[in-house]
């Protein structure tokens, strides 16, 4: 499916969650063409993983190798950082706040609140 047509991403996000609807928030997550196939031990990874591929290959899906990483320990997905203890925040997408210094006064707030408005268009 060409992902430059108008609603292919929403079309093929309906598709993936129909396809992997008994997997995901159980073994797997999926966004659009990214997939994590999640697992608390190798034992039970080996399981899920093929649970995925029968999946994938009962609706003739494809994956690219080149983008394919299997049996990390952790990693990022949309930003966050996953591994075995759960989802963290992404430390290189929170280092602005991180840095920033706490407001003192009253207009330091105003600018703040000014600032996330603005920068999230309101």
């Amino acid at each position: 499916m060409p992902f430059g047509l108008k609603n292919a991403g929403a079309t093929y996000q309906r598709l993936v969650n129909r396809i992997f609807a008994r997997q995901i928030g159980e073994n797997m997550e999926v966004y659009v063409d990214d997939m994590l196939t999640k697992s608390t031990t190798a034992e039970k990874h080996t399981e899920d993983l093929k649970e995925t591929f029968d999946a994938l290959r009962k609706y003739q899906m494809k994956l690219n190798p080149s983008k394919c990483v299997f049996g990390v320990p952790s990693g990022r997905f949309l930003g966050f950082q996953v591994h075995q203890r759960g989802i963290e925040v992404n430390p290189e997408k929170i280092k602005a706040l991180e840095g920033m210094a706490s407001p003192k006064t009253l207009k330091d707030v105003q600018r703040l609140t000014d600032a996330s408005r603005r920068s999230i268009g309101l």
